[in-house]
């Protein structure tokens, strides 16, 4: 029998189901009470699969922000080498699978929706900005807990110092691995100064439209773009 109640024990709702039941993965019913035209009970478990799924991704999150601090405590250059390594094949495989700005800008818009964080998209004339406030992932983590953050300024940290290590990749995975690769950004961070600033992310249009400023702030230079 399936029981999503509250826990006395635990102080919320948490599924209860019998011992063989348990196992069921909650995505699965939500699909059975749609199939069954349970309307109410299928939103009462996408709820709770959302909660259960938030709250994984979340501590992950913490998990990563745990590493990366404890590294940095050895010697803080070792992340680099470690965020390289980790994001060089993913985006080798995104600039071969994705074409263009309007694929890149869906993909990340999927990224920021499967962080569960709060977002707004815009679109201007040379760019499309993504004011996400916060994001679901590193943003969330500094309103929520101490994280650590980088002594010095590095280009792989857009030459601040006090970066979340955390929020390093979005350094090296959007900015410096793609210029190495083809010469320009899939897409530029505005990190937030404080924890409750929001993070932006710019899409710009044309590679040809992104500032100089972009590519001098990682140690790189904007080549002409034929």
């Amino acid at each position: 029998m399936i029981r999503l109640k509250k826990s006395k024990a635990l102080g919320r709702k948490i599924r209860q189901d019998d011992a063989k039941e348990l196992v069921i993965p909650t995505w699965t019913l939500i699909r059975r009470a749609i199939r069954a035209g349970k309307a109410g009970e299928a939103l009462t478990f996408l709820d709770y699969a959302c909660w259960e799924t938030k709250t994984q991704h979340d501590s992950l999150c913490s998990f990563v922000d745990g590493v990366l601090t404890h590294l940095a405590s050895l010697n803080e250059e070792e992340i680099y080498k470690v965020l390289r390594k980790r994001y060089e094949p993913v985006i080798r495989r995104w600039l071969s699978d994705t074409p263009g700005v309007k694929e890149s800008l869906e993909r990340g818009t999927e990224y920021q929706r499967s962080h569960g964080g709060n977002f707004t998209l815009t679109e201007e004339p040379d760019r499309y900005v993504l004011r996400c406030d916060p994001c679901g992932s590193g943003g969330q983590l500094r309103r929520t807990k101490d994280v650590g953050k980088m002594k010095k300024g590095y280009s792989w940290t857009w030459g601040k110092s006090g970066i979340p290590y955390y929020c390093v990749h979005c350094c090296v995975m959007w900015e410096i691995l793609p210029v190495e690769l083809r010469g320009y950004p899939l897409r530029i961070t505005l990190i937030g100064e404080k924890p409750e600033d929001p993070c932006v992310h710019l899409y710009y249009k044309k590679p040809e439209l992104i500032p100089e400023e972009y590519f001098t702030r990682i140690g790189k230079k904007k080549l002409s773009i034929q």
